[in-house]
């Protein structure tokens, strides 16, 4: 594959080709982030269903601000997408680094440890992500069009297993970095955001539950 920015030229069918494939990206990150992108454009889709919609006249607002919001969400996750598979080439690259002297191997392990940071970083920004997506998108359950409102629910269950398994490249690249200050940062980063992903989505749930009607 040609660089990180040619998987969003692809069809879905090369995508889920390409993912299947031995090739090293689209990884899990990144996976998880296109997955995000999706749930995101189901809460889209409710909000715009929501502008001038009958009955919803006093929400046009807020409505149409939430699906600029979510679309702005959409290219973020595009961008961060892009960051989770470059962060990934790069570790890679620190690994195929020559060892075969005492510098070789002290600048490969330096690089390694840089390059671990990022392949952290990168996915929890994601996850990050997904959670304030779950929380502008529990908001639209409570005003969104009744009609669509399940869709909702839909992406608040995609939302929060995207973030959650963007998560799983953060801990996987933890046991690499020997900061200890940043070990605390992201694990703290880690518990809030899971925390407040799965409460969002639990709440979106219960309402649309409230609100749900048949169609």
């Amino acid at each position: 594959m040609e660089g990180t920015d040619a998987v969003f030229d692809l069809c879905f069918k090369e995508i889920l080709e390409l993912a299947s494939s031995r090739s090293h990206v689209p990884g899990g990150g990144s996976v998880a982030a296109m997955s995000a992108a999706l749930g995101a454009s189901m809460g889209a889709m409710v909000a715009n269903l929501t502008v001038g919609k009958k009955g919803c006249e006093e929400s046009r607002g807020e409505a149409e601000g939430t699906a600029a919001a979510f679309g702005e969400g959409i290219a973020e996750l595009e961008e961060l997408t892009r960051g989770d598979m470059s962060a990934f080439d790069g570790l890679l690259l620190a690994y195929r680094l020559p060892k075969a002297t005492d510098d070789e191997r002290k600048a490969r392990a330096g690089e390694i440890l840089k390059r671990s940071a990022e392949a952290a970083l990168a996915p929890l920004r994601i996850s990050a992500k997904a959670a304030e997506l779950l929380k502008l998108n529990r908001r639209l359950a409570e005003f969104g069009n009744p009609s669509a409102v399940n869709d909702c629910a839909v992406a608040a269950v995609i939302l929060e297993a995207s973030g959650r398994a963007a998560m799983l490249s953060v801990d996987v690249n933890l046991p690499a970095l020997d900061d200890p200050v940043m070990l605390k940062d992201i694990k703290d980063r880690r518990a809030s955001i899971l925390g407040e992903a799965e409460a969002a989505m639990l709440e979106t749930l219960d309402i649309v539950a409230r609100r749900n009607k048949p169609l």
